[in-house]
């Protein structure tokens, strides 16, 4: 079995942490050498971890505090006329490119949890895997109700809006929501990476002017260097 790198062990225990809520939201942690002691690693190693983690919106480092524990929050956006794009950015503060490597459309009966949400028993889905600078770097899966559109273009447009909108639905907001997690096994196998990759999860809620839900974007994002916010 190989190895899981220091720096992945270390991301994915703090992850753990905040997750479980054993280190509360507000909490202001030790600096980094003593977060280095307490996790056996060098300063280095921690300062990726430090570095992921508040890419991924649960920390924050402000001047005077130290870093700080936070939780990400749920964004709405505009109409279906002028929805922002997501806002993922990298180390530099650059916008995020992600262009789509394969995908695959698909119907299936919805599980538990969609069709709580969509109400309906058939959807109709797409699955991409999408590359960065060359390389593997996110994968998604779109999900609707197959009755709204019976099948997803495969060329259909990364961004769920214009997705949406090029299929001729009306959407009236999307909600979003950030949380972080880890690469399973398939992930890790998907997005040619190892196991227990830290990954922000952007999972897109696109809902009709009565606030019934029309459409979901669950997008996994490698994390390493890539944060949510302007």
């Amino acid at each position: 079995m190989a190895r899981v790198p220091l720096y992945k062990a270390t991301e994915t225990e703090m992850i753990r942490r905040i997750t479980d809520g054993e280190w509360a939201v507000g909490l202001r942690l030790p600096n980094e050498f003593g977060l280095a002691e307490e996790f056996g690693v060098s300063q280095g190693t921690m300062r990726r971890a430090l570095i992921t983690l508040e890419g991924l919106g649960l920390l924050a480092r402000k001047p005077g505090r130290g870093t700080i524990v936070c939780a990400p929050t749920a964004t709405k956006g505009d109409t279906a006329h002028d929805m922002p794009k997501p806002l993922l950015r990298d180390a530099t503060g650059s916008m995020v490119i992600l262009d789509v490597y394969r995908a695959r459309s698909a119907t299936r009966g919805a599980d538990d949890e969609e069709l709580a949400l969509f109400a309906t028993t058939r959807l109709a889905t797409l699955e991409r895997i999408f590359h960065r600078n060359g390389q593997r770097a996110a994968r998604d899966l779109v999900t609707l109700p197959e009755a709204l559109l019976p099948v997803i273009d495969e060329d259909a447009d990364p961004d769920l809006a214009a997705l949406l909108q090029d299929a001729g639905i009306v959407c009236d907001h999307i909600d979003e929501d950030i949380t972080a997690a880890v690469t399973t096994m398939s992930a890790s196998v998907a997005l040619s990476c190892d196991r227990y990759t830290a990954l922000l999860v952007l999972t897109r809620t696109a809902r009709d002017a009565k606030g019934k839900p029309i459409a979901r974007q669950r997008l996994q994002l490698i994390a390493d260097g890539i944060r949510y916010g302007a």
